[in-house]
């Protein structure tokens, strides 16, 4: 008995259709009603919060010194990241950032403490600054919300600690710049400096310890939640610092996490107002973007196991922070090499190097697998090519006989699997590997990053045109010109119809990008979901006018909208950015976080100077193009894929440019994807010499 090929085919088409329908629906289910981070507690309520302020202190310190005193406030504890405004974060920034529950630049030091409580003229400055960095800051904001509340407000140390608890007035209710013996109830302060003016080891652990003594000597009423943090790095610099609470509980070893973050291990310094507004049972103000930290579990045995675990994860950033520059840097040069090769019709070099430059993100992304933090720097620039070469060549070996387009096109989507698998799955390759994104730049903790975002815009519109290249290694010198619809390509004789491939990548690209579980980017989604209803249009040989455009815009905003109210519905600490943003939406912030993005877009992109090399390369390109429109064009109408690739690498490069505050980062990463697909749709196959 004979099958009907037509009735197999359809037989595997329905098996096809209802896996990816099951894939897809199991995203949706996962990333909109799972939670958006691990499971969490509160830290406890109070009537007594101490806050020991040490800036300068890395996890190294503890794991290399003996300090017992500081070993009993970390109970539950993290990595701090300390970023202000910019890069560097002072004393007087971090205590600024603490009491105002969101990042504050200070424009000048302490002058006079007035009246042995107030600092006026820092209050005065630090105002005007929030007032022009757009997000919405109030200064003092904690000390106004504790003394609204009746709660009293200490702080003992140095005149810069005073910002961390002065309410809008710049005062406090007690201050003395000799440390107590004992506190009472209410809010105190205790700042220990020093630390972060030292870089010798030995100097460093002698400070330490004394520090440790006079701590040890400090009375503490029962019943106290006492937080340890490092409100800045060692000389200012831009490094994770160390944050730890204890509470009257004897709870085991844990980790802190908090909404902003949705990672353990990881809290932001805007972070600690909430939580101690929480410990008194006080709402958080509108003007904090700083969310409360909450304890979780951890694996650790005992806090010397945590201690290490912490100090490790802070070398694995730091060693990240020194990678990202040369690692790429040699990105670029790989992909310069790849298009210069291209334009100078040197065909043989430009293909040896497009699978070399897809890969390369993918084996960048595949350290966050290892502890590369361990291995010296120059070694992790130079094996990431390495590896990324002999990932190449694999691709060609496996994939060549399909179609010269095929090995590039295998290894973008296996970078586009790659990264969703990873953001669906917790995002552990997305921190602290060269590509992905950083604690100390605080921007994410959680979902895409915008290099990543980048990379995996571009890898899904190449794994969603796949199935428009027909599957021949022989393409004929001048192909003639193929529909893109159902009488296209591959159309009839593919086991799955392009269009179904189509819409599952991109079903699946936007939940892993807008799920609140996932990446809950708002950006993002709004860029995602119009690319792919055009490509999908595209390739059901609809044409795509300026009507539908705006009726996929407008669609698109409907559906960010409608996700970010299922979000925001969650309580508080479960939100993420989606619900978040459409709460600063509806309390009137909104226009503040919009304007700060474009006026960072704007800034990013007349003040770096790879920002006007990327426009020129776009302009050559488009000049090289129009001077060989001839040929162009007809290469264009031969070649579908390369035409749908292009239609929706350019909407999700302009959109992704448009609605991230990351300049041309987004469209400039996807040309590490983008050159080499051209390349390889278009380039043909140089044969050696007696072959």
């Amino acid at each position: 008995m004979t099958v009907d090929p037509r009735s197999r085919r359809g037989l595997l088409r329905s098996i096809v259709a209802i896996v990816a329908v099951a894939i897809v629906g199991v995203l949706v289910l996962v990333g909109f009603t799972a939670g958006s981070g691990p499971a969490s507690q509160p830290l406890g309520r109070t009537d007594t919060v101490v806050i020991v302020s040490v800036p300068g202190l890395r996890w190294q310190d503890l794991v290399a010194t003996e300090t017992p005193a500081l070993d009993a406030y970390l109970g539950r504890a993290g990595l701090m990241s300390v970023r202000a405004i910019g890069p560097e974060t002072s004393v007087l920034e971090g205590h600024l950032t603490i009491g105002a529950g969101n990042r504050v630049e200070a424009d000048s030091d302490v002058a006079d403490v007035v009246d042995d409580r107030c600092i006026p003229g820092v209050i005065e400055s630090a105002t005007r600054s929030a007032e022009d960095d757009l997000n919405g800051a109030v200064p003092g904001a904690l000390g106004a919300t504790l003394r609204a509340a009746g709660v009293t407000t200490s702080v003992f140390g140095p005149p810069e600690a005073l910002a961390a608890l002065m309410d809008v007035d710049g005062c406090v209710d007690e201050y003395a710049a000799e440390l107590p013996s004992e506190v009472g109830g209410g809010v105190t302060v205790l700042a220990f400096v020093g630390l972060e003016r030292v870089e010798v080891a030995a100097d460093r652990a002698a400070l330490l310890r004394s520090i440790d003594a006079r701590l040890a000597e400090l009375t503490v009423p029962d019943g106290a939640i006492e937080l340890l943090v490092a409100p800045s790095a060692v000389a200012d610099g831009a490094e994770v610092t160390v944050v730890g609470v204890r509470t009257p509980a004897s709870d085991p070893p844990g980790s802190l996490v908090s909404p902003t973050t949705r990672r353990a291990d990881y809290v932001t310094l805007p972070d600690v107002a909430p939580a101690v507004l929480a410990s008194f049972g006080l709402e958080t103000p509108a003007s904090m973007n700083g969310t409360e930290m909450r304890a979780t579990g951890t694996d650790d045995v005992d806090r010397a196991a945590q201690q290490d675990r912490l100090a490790d994860l802070a070398e694995r950033v730091e060693l990240r922070d020194r990678a990202v520059g040369p690692v790429s840097v040699v990105l670029v040069v790989l992909m310069v090499i790849c298009g210069v090769a291209a334009i100078g019709r040197r065909a043989r070099l430009a293909r040896m190097m497009a699978p070399i430059v897809v890969a390369y993100p993918i084996v960048a992304f595949a350290t966050g697998l290892v502890a590369y933090h361990q291995l010296p720097l120059n070694f992790v620039v130079v094996m990431v090519p390495v590896l990324a070469s002999v990932l190449a060549a694999v691709a060609v070996s496996a994939a060549s006989r399909v179609g010269p387009w095929a090995p590039v096109g295998a290894l973008a989507a296996g970078l586009w699997l790659v990264l969703v698998a990873d953001v669906v799955t917790g995002g552990r390759l997305q921190i602290n590997t060269p590509l992905g994104y950083t604690p100390t730049v605080a921007g994410r903790f959680q979902g895409f990053g915008n290099l990543s975002f980048g990379l995996v815009g571009a890898s899904a519109v190449v794994t969603a045109v796949l199935l428009l290249h027909r599957p021949t290694p022989h393409p004929t010198p001048h192909p003639t010109p193929h529909p893109i619809g159902p009488g296209g390509p591959s159309a009839s004789a593919a086991p799955v119809p392009p269009t179904w491939v189509a819409a599952f990548v991109g079903a699946v690209t936007a939940v892993a990008v807008a799920a609140p579980a996932f990446g809950s980017d708002v950006g993002g989604t709004l860029a995602i979901v119009p690319t792919f209803v055009v490509i999908v249009t595209m390739i059901a040989g609809r044409r795509v006018g300026w009507k539908p455009l705006v009726a996929i815009g407008a669609g698109s905003v409907v559906l960010v909208t409608a996700l970010a109210a299922l979000d925001m519905a969650r309580p508080a600490s479960s939100r993420t950015h989606l619900g978040r943003f459409l709460d600063e939406l509806l309390h009137g912030d909104g226009g503040l976080v919009i304007r700060r993005k474009m006026r960072g877009n704007l800034a990013i992109l007349t003040s770096s100077f790879w920002s006007f090399v990327l426009v020129g390369v776009v302009v050559l390109a488009a000049v090289i193009a129009w001077r060989r429109r001839a040929a162009v064009l007809p290469a264009l109408q031969a070649r579908p894929a390369l035409r749908v690739f292009l239609a929706g690498f350019g909407i999700v490069a302009f959109l992704g440019f448009a609605l991230n505050d990351s300049g041309l980062a987004v469209p400039a990463i996807m040309l590490a994807v983008a050159v080499p697909w051209v390349v390889a749709s278009v380039i043909p196959v140089v044969k050696r010499a007696g072959r």
